[in-house]
């Protein structure tokens, strides 16, 4: 197998090529095997044969199959080199990452770690290369390995718009790398120096005087004054680089631009049209492209549901996302197909069928999973392999810092500020209370509470807490209410209170319970803030009459007369033979944010994440948009109680 692989363009590579020469399966086809074995020698023969997207695609699956299966290091590196030469970089970053991360110690691991700085910065990761690079520099002992991880850095610098620091850094490249090395390091040394200000070259023509690059900032100087048309400045720094850097080669650059100071844009010097990307073993391709996709989308796109459908208690749940999913992909006329990946609520098999997923180049998108363990794992595979996911999951900081990963949720932190911004801006109340369980959960909702409170400018003016444990509220009530209760016969008596709104994060049968209490201690006209855990057929019987007002977020409205809510609904209902429920409307949601993004023009994995922070979707739950850190964003439907029922108070709409 090793003596049929072609030479790659960089020189170090090439050990790392020679020892992923291992034989992962044996030479040529092995017939009799079958399952991953097979697909494994599968992927040894196309790689042979420079066929490197096939072999590629098939490495992942089998790693995918068989993530403990026998010489993994091998496997891995050589998965690395295939998806760098199919283009497939955000692929090899995955299987590099996976291989120094399981396999420290293994020969390969070090140079798969070497090659980490570069495939971070071809996938816009220059942060994460500059950490490494300097990590990797540190403990480097060979001077061009340790030239080559400077020069990472340097790009990673210069794309974070650190351009004195990248400037520096380039320049260490310079003064002490082989040729190959200064060259790259001198285009880098030309792109910083054009992207300072005309004080901050002044600073470098100080500092550098005639020594390199005190000249050349000299030069940008002028350049930059005619590439803006501003010609008197131009002509006086065209003057000072004559009269102090006269003998400079690029004193002809001089001249052609006071022939044509238009022609700036054109011209050709070291840095002018930089890119800090390097040029890899593989051609580039589009950046965003990812595990097993391409650059257009095939003519049939699918999506795949990664969800629990059997096993697990909430497959239930699963079921209706599907079921909301396939229908709103009717939509797309047979375009847009669903692909069924059943979990079963095990966060290892969710991400295996993520990595499955993402291999495969046909799926543009995924959609799940539900609870937290298997969300958040499927959340860090899809981001390590870069591939678009939907999670229909309240997980805390489920998409924070991972751009591939979206939300659909109405979450409680989304009801907490959902209520407190209708309380503030639309009844006007400035005073609020909350009562909340001494709890995770109660101390969770606690914080939401007051950091929405402090936005919309109102106070908090009472907290207290009770041990949800003792169910016993009455010294918690009679702190909030002062303890000097009249107890007057007539409803209409209302004791003093510091707080015109009080907000109770707990269940229906316990805020039963807490109402009757308020209203003994002479609490009778008081709005209420609640959660959509008050939503029981049973809460406006019982304590309706205490409540004079409520305020209370629902994520699906069965209230709702919005037109896209009512088609929905009566869809539903044809298609699945019952009501739908919240999540079947998440799943339709999800299913619709997919078709609007391809409306609007998304044509591979990268645009539709891009687009999905800049687009308005039209969704049974309500108008919603993804946030930059792609939480789900809405105003969602409120309800009120009136008469012993619930009552809509205001349809969804557009935060």
């Amino acid at each position: 197998m090793c003596a049929r692989f072609l030479p790659l363009t960089l020189v170090f590579l090439l050990s790392f090529l020679a020892a992923a020469c291992v034989s992962v399966s044996g030479p040529g086809s092995t017939p009799g095997l079958t399952g991953p074995e097979a697909i494994l020698a599968r992927a040894d023969q196309a790689y042979s044969r420079g066929d490197y997207t096939q072999a590629s695609t098939l490495y992942s699956q089998y790693l995918a199959q068989s993530p403990a299966g026998p010489r993994q290091e091998a496997v891995l590196t050589t998965a690395g080199l295939a998806a760098e030469r199919a283009g497939r970089y955000l692929q090899a970053v995955q299987h590099y990452q996976d291989l120094t991360s399981r396999f420290p110690n293994s020969p390969y691991a070090r140079q798969a770690s070497l090659r980490l700085p570069d495939l971070y910065l071809v996938t816009d990761r220059p942060a994460e290369a500059v950490s490494l690079a300097v990590r990797l520099e540190a403990a480097e002992k060979d001077p061009g390995q340790r030239a080559a991880l400077k020069l990472a850095q340097a790009r990673g610098l210069w794309a974070q718009s650190k351009f004195h620091e990248a400037l520096e850094a380039f320049l260490a490249v310079r003064n002490s790398s082989p040729t190959n090395l200064r060259t790259q390091a001198e285009e880098g040394v030309g792109a910083s120096l054009n992207s300072l200000t005309q004080p901050e070259l002044g600073e470098v023509v100080r500092q550098y005087g005639q020594s390199y690059p005190g000249p050349e900032a000299a030069w940008f100087l002028a350049y930059q004054s005619a590439k803006v048309g501003d010609l008197s400045t131009f002509q006086a720094q065209t003057q000072y680089f004559r009269q102090y850097f006269g003998s400079h080669p690029w004193t002809s650059r001089l001249a052609q631009l006071e022939a044509n100071p238009a022609s700036a844009r054109d011209m050709s010097v070291p840095g002018i049209g930089y890119s800090y990307k390097p040029a890899l073993s593989a051609p580039h391709q589009n950046v965003f492209q990812t595990a097993g996709g391409s650059s257009a989308l095939p003519g049939q796109i699918a999506v795949a549901a990664i969800l629990p459908l059997t096993g697990d208690q909430s497959s239930r749940y699963g079921q209706d996302i599907l079921a909301g999913l396939r229908l709103a992909l009717e939509g797309s006329g047979g375009r847009v197909t669903v692909l069924e990946m059943d979990t079963g609520g095990e966060p290892a098999k969710a991400v295996r069928l993520v990595q499955e997923a993402a291999a495969r180049q046909d799926v543009l998108v995924g959609v799940g999973p539900l609870a937290s363990r298997e969300a958040l794992a499927a959340a860090q595979t899809a981001q390590q392999v870069g591939f678009p996911l939907i999670a229909i999951s309240q997980r805390l900081g489920l998409t924070n810092g991972r751009p591939w990963v979206f939300r659909i949720f109405l979450t409680p932190k989304h009801q907490a500020e959902a209520v407190v911004r209708y309380a503030v801006q639309k009844e006007g109340l400035r005073e609020l209370g909350i009562l909340y369980p001494n709890d995770l959960y109660g101390q969770t909702m606690l914080g939401f509470f007051q950091a929405e409170v402090l936005r919309q400018g109102a106070m908090v003016t009472v907290q207290d807490s009770y041990n949800p444990q003792l169910k016993n509220w009455n010294e918690a009530v009679a702190r909030l209410t002062g303890g000097q209760a009249v107890r007057q016969a007539s409803a209409s008596y209302q004791a003093k209170t510091n707080f015109k709104a009080l907000y109770l994060p707990d269940s229906a049968s316990v805020v039963s319970q807490i109402l009757p209490q308020m209203a003994y201690n002479d609490v009778t006209k008081m709005v209420y803030l609640g959660t959509s855990m008050w939503l029981t057929p049973d809460l406006p019987k019982q304590v309706g009459r205490y409540l004079s007002g409520v305020i209370i977020p629902e994520a699906f409205s069965s209230l709702s007369q919005r037109p896209e809510a009512l088609r929905f609904r009566e869809a539903f209902r044809r298609s699945a033979g019952r009501e739908a429920d919240q999540f079947a409307a998440y799943g339709y949601d999800a299913g619709l944010a997919v078709l609007t993004a391809l409306s609007a023009g998304a044509a591979d994995r990268g645009s539709i994440i891009r687009l999905w922070p800049t687009l308005t979707v039209a969704g049974a739950t309500g108008p919603f948009s993804f946030d930059p850190e792609g939480d789900y964003l809405i105003e969602p439907a409120l309800l009120t109680i009136e008469k012993s029922a619930f009552k809509l108070l205001r349809e969804a709409g557009v935060r």
